[in-house]
């Protein structure tokens, strides 16, 4: 579908480039990820045999090739040519015939409404506000009703006088734990669009879900909410 001239561009990138194969090269190591703890999220979430299950902002593939061992149909999506080579890489190597890739953002896969599940990790911060609300309209029309978002990202769980504390004390975490530097995630902050956790969870409502959890650590907030039929 052709979107009109003032529709926000999903496609490029923002703040660090996944577009260098350096970065996708380290993303995994760097991000934590972890295929036996995707596991366990997934069957945690009900994924079975008969599930439908999307990955936005999959990454090099490493939750949405364990949602395939285990659901009927994986879409992977992401907006980088490079991590979809990773991940179809990883997939060929595994031997899975069930997962399909898409190039395309939240405001840009086609939303079927025949999904069970959508997971979506580190991904909906590079979009702005407004559009990370439609991206959650576009999330709802993709499901069936009664269909889950499971959603975890950076978002700031105190007010906004708290931010340069909260943002510093993270820089340091992740210096200390992680591959990341302090330009790294300065760069975060500063160019992506990582917003308050109020702000997602009365996005996540307004857009016609239930919501069934919401969770915080540090910085790092997860959220699972119902399509209301």
């Amino acid at each position: 579908m052709t979107q009109p001239d003032w529709w926000y561009d999903d496609l490029k990138q923002v703040g660090l480039d996944f577009e260098d194969p350096a970065e996708v090269q380290t993303y995994d190591d760097r991000q934590r990820g972890s295929a036996a703890a995707d596991r366990m999220l997934l069957l945690r979430l009900g994924v079975n045999r008969q599930a439908a299950v999307a990955d936005i902002g999959c990454g090099t593939g490493l939750l949405a090739c364990e949602a395939a061992r285990i659901a009927r149909s994986v879409r992977a999506i992401d907006v980088s040519a490079q991590m979809l080579s990773r991940a179809r890489a990883r997939a060929a190597d595994i031997g899975l015939a069930n997962i399909a890739f898409e190039r395309a953002g939240f405001l840009t896969f086609a939303a079927s409404g025949d999904l069970d599940l959508i997971v979506t990790k580190a991904a909906l911060h590079h979009l702005p506000d407004m559009w990370k609300a439609v991206a959650f309209t576009r999330m709802r029309d993709a499901l069936k009703p009664g269909g889950r978002i499971y959603v975890r990202d950076v978002a700031f769980s105190g007010r906004p006088d708290d931010l340069p504390l909260a943002v510093e004390s993270w820089i340091g975490w992740m210096t200390r734990e992680t591959g990341y530097t302090r330009e790294d995630v300065a760069c975060h902050v500063r160019e992506e669009h990582s917003t308050f956790a109020w702000v997602i969870t009365r996005m996540i409502e307004d857009a016609g879900f239930r919501l069934l959890e919401h969770t915080h650590e540090g910085v790092y907030g997860t959220w699972l909410a119902e399509a209301i039929a």
